[in-house]
């Protein structure tokens, strides 16, 4: 019976020693530091709903803007912040640098055994597909409450009213412009809204759809590939649509009922509620590249992970778990505003109790590797794109010479940025 007793006691002692270590008491007063824009900004999105549930957990900002109050620290800079402050909490660093390369660097604390034993929250109910694009190695270092993930919005009463069928999940770009010619066809106006200019619709969420970008990144990025077969197919599709007058960029011509579909991302729910819009809208996935649907959107929000170097692991799991449990996700989705993106946890998919969401959960986020060594030359390109379609949309030039003119100068300009970096 002494021998048995024994056993049973190593047992229990090799099982207590594989659970996460606790040692913050019930009572005690702790306090967490982390990274964000400002205390009252992190207060009002996170801070005061974690606190009024841990009383005895209090989080302190270490504010990321500069002195001057208009701009925010630079990478690096926050990388010297940290190192300084020491901060339990690691969010806006997963952003500037890497996931993969702070996991590599021994930075996180693995959330799994923490996720294992939570009872507030479980993988199952937390989107897949946000949760899978944030795995390093197969392990979670972070977790992220909300997620960006675009969608095509609709307006049901005027589909209704000219009797065209409802847009569905996953259509292609090429449907929804052929929809929105219909659209004009049929009620005399823009079937389609988009809110900047009409380069930036196809170079940005077209192209983001087909995983199109302007360099050839991952072969080191020191060549611009926009004048090729796929951009241009992509470019001829919105001139043929706008010289139909399918498509419009009017301000606010979706939330003011003149056209028919719009492609935004949740920003546009806070628009929704501002403007009191009378109509009756649905909203369905962005559309896709059919042979291979991807969300042209960012995907996780607002990472966050413990810090090895915390001295409050199991108090940063607790703020972790509450951001990311049911209740946080309802009291979040009462507000209507989505101000900060869709809600991760997918216990509430619906919009004022009515507006089904869940077409905005479908599709997967690219998982990109930012490599700050590769220089950007976005802005020349979006300058000299934009000009170069107004002048194809006047007739003064082909597509085909545009492009090709397009290609030369942002060469030219990524060339000298190599240049600068002496490669």
């Amino acid at each position: 019976m002494k021998t048995k007793l024994m056993t049973w006691t190593l047992i229990c002692s090799v099982l207590m020693l594989m659970l996460p270590v606790h040692t913050e008491a019930a009572s005690e007063k702790v306090t967490l530091k982390v990274l964000d824009l400002s205390q009252d900004s992190f207060d009002k999105r996170f801070g005061n709903a974690f606190t009024a549930k841990y009383p005895n957990i209090q989080i302190k900002v270490i504010p990321i803007q500069k002195q001057n109050g208009t701009s925010l620290l630079s990478g690096d800079e926050i990388r010297k912040l940290e190192d300084k402050e020491k901060p339990d909490l690691l969010s806006e660093s997963l952003y500037t640098h890497s996931l993969d390369e702070y996991v590599a660097e021994g930075k996180l604390v693995d959330l799994g055994p923490y996720i294992a034993q939570s009872k507030s929250i479980k993988l199952a109910n937390l989107n897949k597909n946000v949760v899978n694009s944030m795995k390093v190695n197969g392990k979670l270092y972070a977790l992220s409450p909300t997620f960006i993930a675009k969608g095509l919005f609709y307006n049901k009463t005027l589909f209704d009213k000219y009797k065209i069928k409802y847009p569905k999940n996953e259509m292609s770009w090429a449907e929804v412009m052929k929809l929105a010619a219909e659209f004009k066809q049929k009620a005399g106006s823009p079937g389609f809204h988009y809110n900047n200019d009409l380069f930036s619709l196809a170079a940005s969420d077209i192209a983001g759809s087909y995983n199109l970008t302007f360099q050839d990144k991952n072969k080191g990025g020191k060549n611009i590939t926009i004048n090729t077969k796929e951009w241009k197919s992509i470019f001829d599709m919105v001139v043929k649509a706008a010289k139909k007058e399918a498509i419009t960029t009017k301000n606010k011509a979706f939330l003011a009922g003149e056209a028919a579909m719009t492609v935004e991302n949740p920003f546009l729910f806070i628009g929704i509620k501002m403007e009191n819009i009378k109509f009756e809208w649905g909203v369905v996935s962005e559309p896709v590249n059919p042979a291979h649907p991807i969300s042209s959107a960012y995907g996780a929000n607002h990472m966050f992970g413990i810090s090895t170097e915390s001295k409050h692991a199991d108090a940063a799991w607790k703020f972790i778990e509450f951001i990311h449990s049911e209740d946080f996700a309802k009291g979040y989705v009462k507000d209507g505003e989505f101000g900060q993106g869709l809600p991760t946890n997918e216990c509430c998919k619906k919009w004022g109790n009515k507006v089904d969401l869940s077409g905005l959960y479908k599709l997967a986020p690219v998982k990109e590797k930012y490599d700050s060594n590769i220089p950007n030359i976005n802005e020349l390109v979006y300058k000299e794109g934009s000009a170069a379609f107004t002048s194809v949309l006047k007739g003064t030039q082909s597509l085909d010479s545009k492009l090709a003119s397009l290609q030369k100068k942002a060469q030219s300009e990524l060339d000298k940025a190599w240049a600068k970096k002496g490669k």
